[in-house]
């Protein structure tokens, strides 16, 4: 029983985590009037989220130490006040601490719920690690659907944030709850004071370099599609609001049918195989997406790349902690944090193109970062 409610916090954390980190794509063409930005400035600031998750590896080393609900707890606490105050803030300075602050949290939530899923269920850790993050998929589904909803319903971006930040109350208060439990029944390991020894950044980045370079270009295309796909549908395709919110939440549902469809049957095929044929698969789909006119098919093509690489990011959590199970937590935070680098990176770099070429030719990089996803697998060692 415990193992399942560890396991459900993990689940319902990580939902809200992400649609408060996707509530963002809708906002993006609203935000980028009412504070007269250019594309520079607005990928800047979904930068500035994804920034935060250079900070993983402290989650993780915090994780090991002094225990995975502890620091989820924290993550929630942080996230929640974020979102709060994000609902009112009326510059684009304040918006860019926020964003920085919220990702920080997240970040620390998830450093330490990949590692703790590996634990519970150390026999399957590739379909936990998937199931985990098909809560990430859903909660990315219901963020850019309730962010274009209520901006076309109400005229206000940052109600979204506050509607989020009203789920976070009891979800914090459940999982303090269960914290102290944890620590009077002492079923998981609790400030050993070991966190990180016996392996360095260095080690992890030596022995994973194939993942932490798929871990990069995975986590660029999926910020950059998470901040810029509703601006360039809107923009280039002439989407709706509301159907460019729905587009993206399409795009992370599907993104969570694969997780439970493919995810299935991670541990059966090859973690190898599995991310170089997803990957590969999902750039030929994205190209599509890009290059086709019709409204239809490009919802349809983006939908099967969101199936298609489902699986990828919780194969390489599952990989990682298979390589380092003794320091599973500071291992999933080094790469998140240096593949986190790749979410910094990319949406600032889309709107620099965009402002330099166009939005039209920008959104050609997804193609290119995700086929490295690929094509690092063909250095990484069985």
């Amino acid at each position: 029983m415990s193992r399942i409610l560890y396991a459900s916090i993990s689940f319902a954390g990580l939902l809200a985590l992400a649609a408060t980190a996707t509530l963002i794509g809708p906002s993006f063409p609203i935000i980028m009037k009412e504070f007269t930005l250019s594309n520079e400035l607005l990928g800047f600031l979904a930068s500035a989220w994804s920034a935060g998750y250079l900070l993983s590896l402290i989650g993780g080393y915090l994780s090991d130490r002094y225990g995975e609900l502890a620091i989820i707890t924290s993550s929630l606490g942080i996230v929640g006040i974020v979102a709060v105050v994000i609902s009112v803030a009326q510059s684009y300075d304040l918006l860019l601490i926020l964003f920085l602050l919220g990702g920080t949290g997240a970040a620390f939530g998830e450093a330490g719920m990949n590692p703790l899923m590996s634990k519970l269920f150390p026999k399957r850790s590739g379909f936990a690690l998937n199931a985990l993050h098909l809560f990430y998929s859903l909660g990315s589904f219901i963020g850019p659907v309730l962010a274009g909803l209520v901006i076309t319903w109400y005229g206000s971006w940052g109600l979204s944030y506050l509607i989020m930040a009203a789920f976070f109350g009891p979800l914090i208060m459940i999982s303090i709850l269960t914290t102290r439990e944890m620590h009077r029944e002492r079923i998981m390991k609790v400030g050993t004071g070991e966190s990180g020894d016996g392996v360095s950044t260095g080690e992890i980045v030596k022995r994973g370099r194939a993942l932490v370079l798929a871990g990069f270009f995975y986590l660029g295309a999926e910020t950059g599609t998470n901040a810029w796909l509703p601006t360039f549908l809107v923009l280039v395709r002439g989407f709706s609001i509301e159907l460019a919110g729905l587009s993206l939440g399409l795009f992370w549902g599907s993104m969570a049918a694969g997780r439970l469809i493919l995810g299935s049957v991670t541990d059966r095929i090859h973690f190898k195989r599995m991310i170089l044929l997803s990957s590969i698969l999902s750039a030929i789909l994205i190209f599509v997406g890009i290059m086709v006119a019709d409204q239809f098919w490009i919802i349809i093509s983006w939908s099967l790349s969101g199936f298609v690489m489902g699986p990828v990011m919780p194969t390489i959590f599952a990989w990682t902690s298979r390589l380092f199970t003794k320091r599973s937590g500071f291992a999933t935070g080094v790469i998140y944090g240096i593949g986190f680098g790749g979410g910094v990176f990319t949406p600032w770099l889309l709107g620099v193109l965009a402002d330099l070429l166009s939005l039209r030719l920008a959104i050609l990089y997804w193609v290119f970062s995700v086929s490295i996803i690929g094509i690092s697998m063909l250095t990484a060692h069985d």
